[in-house]
């Protein structure tokens, strides 16, 4: 590249997003912020492109695109905006491009490019990297590459001191920058590098930092504190998102409702701005009140709460002290007051965690009926604390990203596994299973604890249970397709899962001498899952039932036993139709 032979001409840099998904899945908002800065500096010296990619794109397609997106053969420069799920797909790219001739300056940014970056310098053969929020520095490296004129050759010259930029070989001369001052940074919505149109989701952020420090997260070792853009750049936001008719919308920060009087304001201007929106939030329980619940409820919204673990001993040790078991639930149960939808997080293999340690955190937290619980193997992220101090934890941790935790002191890598397993069957049977209505109900004559339930769906679906090994070729075969059912789980529709959940239960009560009570079950089962998806999906369902809905809508015991003395067989059809209110229901004869 030589930058000094076309002054006339408008420079090309093209940065490169990989997302977890398909590109209409979500907004690529890292790339867009450095995009939206180096835009606004060097709009007549510099035309900065987007391309966005999937995981499971060939690294020669993308790189194809890269050149392309240009209009010309090569743009002058390439930047990776480089996360733990896409590092191994975009040093392909790297790779490509170079094997293709190209002479221009490759760079990276973003969590991993931060995280280890003389490694990822190495590896992706880079000539420098952005570290940390990466406007103000980008905005800088390209002051001085755009002044000099510099090639690869001249690269050093140009950028040798810069906070916050790395060059490779140089880890002495390396310095931090400090984050920068929300007001000086331009917004990329405002500035059109990001958009929700034609997106599954906007993400959308209201600050940057947390008022935390956990252990395993990169915002755990940030400087500390909450930096918050201006209300003037919330609302200008939310205006253009509503114009551009986002339907979903999730607020990335970490913490929403770290500081009380802000979550209040913002949650009233987002019910009088954005009323058509869904909406998700992450937010601190022990930080709830009644208030801040009643305003979560005027919007269409669900809040997804990071649990972890129920071992207080446990979230101690990566920096989350002072859990309450009884608290935390009397927090939760002022969402379920009003009628909000939301989620916890648990995190298996965590320092002092251990197989036993993780069912009893199963088993609270699905005690607290939450709507949806996802369930995650620790990852020690590179540039975590916990990372720093995986050794003195004696954590063993795969180096291939996204850097999952193999085993540590108590929770051996057969343990892992089961953990594993558990956490694949939470997900397909309550989760996905749409089960929070009748999950308890279902336990409680098997007179079982959550996590050992599941523990036996995740054999059945393995078949590895002894019914299995006992019933011969038809046997294995439905293990077979369970097995099966379980690998596509991601798309599967909520009636297939349905019915492995009803095969499943009615195998658990068979078992235990409880047919008696199946019938009712089964109602109920089905009743609650056409009644979701009518909600959910707009779907309209007829139903052969053994009971009358007054069993089923609001039943009067929410004991299987005691209910089942009073809800009378009575065969009928049922019709339940979507509607604006909720689902309608209609007699058939």
């Amino acid at each position: 590249m030589k930058v000094s032979g076309r002054p006339a001409q408008r420079l090309r840099l093209v940065i490169l997003s990989i997302g977890v998904g398909e590109p209409s899945e979500t907004v690529p908002l890292g790339a867009a912020c450095v995009a939206a800065a180096l835009t606004a500096a060097f709009a007549q010296r510099l035309s900065v492109a987007l391309v966005e990619a999937s995981p499971s794109e060939a690294p020669r397609r993308i790189a194809s695109r890269i050149a392309s997106r240009t209009g010309e053969s090569r743009p002058d420069f390439v930047g990776f905006s480089l996360y733990s799920w896409n590092r191994n797909q975009a040093r392909s790219v790297a790779e490509v491009l170079r094997a293709k001739g190209f002479e221009g300056l490759l760079f990276a940014g973003g969590p991993e490019a931060s995280a280890e970056t003389f490694d990822v310098m190495a590896e992706l053969d880079l000539d420098f990297a952005v570290v940390g929020e990466g406007e103000t520095s980008a905005v800088a490296a390209f002051g001085e590459l755009l002044g000099r004129g510099a090639g690869r050759d001249g690269v050093a010259a140009g950028l040798e001191g810069l906070p916050g930029i790395a060059l490779p070989g140089r880890e002495g001369a390396f310095r931090r920058r400090a984050a920068p001052d929300p007001a000086t940074l331009v917004s990329p919505w405002l500035a059109g590098t990001a958009s929700s149109r034609g997106r599954d989701e906007a993400v959308w952020e209201l600050s940057r930092g947390c008022a935390f420090h956990c252990t395993y997260c990169y915002e755990g070792r940030g400087e500390g504190g909450v930096r918050a853009f201006s209300r003037a750049r919330v609302e200008a936001e939310l205006d253009l998102l509503v114009r551009e008719g986002a339907k979903r919308i999730f607020v990335l920060d970490p913490t929403f409702n770290w500081k009380r009087e802000r979550a209040l304001e913002l949650l009233s201007l987002f019910a009088e701005r954005g009323k058509a929106v869904v909406w998700k939030f992450e937010a601190r329980a022990e930080l709830l009140d009644r208030s801040l619940a009643r305003a979560f409820a005027r919007l269409d919204a669900s809040i997804q709460i990071g649990l972890q673990s129920a071992d207080p001993e446990v979230l101690a040790r990566v920096g989350r002290p002072g859990f309450d078991p009884d608290r935390f639930a009397s927090k939760v149960a002022l969402l379920d007051a009003e009628g909000l939808t939301w989620g916890l997080d648990l995190i298996y293999g965590l320092p002092g965690d251990t197989l036993r340690g993780f069912s009893k955190s199963l088993d609270y937290a699905l005690g607290l009926g939450p709507n949806h619980l996802d369930v995650f193997c620790l990852a020690v992220l590179p540039g975590t604390e916990l990372a720093v101090r995986a050794g003195e934890f004696g954590l063993r941790v795969n180096p291939e990203a996204p850097h999952l935790l193999l085993e540590g002191p108590g929770f051996p890598a057969a343990d892992i596994a089961r953990a594993r397993d558990l956490a694949n069957a939470c997900d397909i049977f309550y989760t996905k299973g749409r089960a929070v209505a009748w999950f308890f109900r279902a336990l409680s004559p098997l007179k079982s604890r959550p996590a050992a339930f599941l523990g036996r769906f995740a054999e059945w679906m393995a078949g590895r249970d002894g019914a299995s090994a006992r019933g011969g070729g038809t046997a294995t075969a439905g293990a077979a397709m369970r097995s099966e059912a379980a690998a596509r789980s991601e798309a599967m529709e909520h009636r297939d899962i349905e019915a492995i959940q009803l095969a499943f239960l009615e195998k658990e009560y068979g078992e235990r001498g409880l047919e008696e009570l199946w019938p009712l079950l089964r109602d109920i089962v089905r009743f609650e899952g056409a009644w979701t998806r009518a909600m959910a999906d707009g779907e309209t369902a007829v139903l052969e039932l053994a009971h009358g809905p007054e069993a089923l809508v609001d039943p009067p015991n929410a004991d299987l036993r005691a209910l089942s003395r009073l809800a009378k067989p009575r065969p009928m059809r049922v019709r339940l139709r979507p509607g604006r209110s909720g689902p309608s229901i209609e007699m058939l004869k």
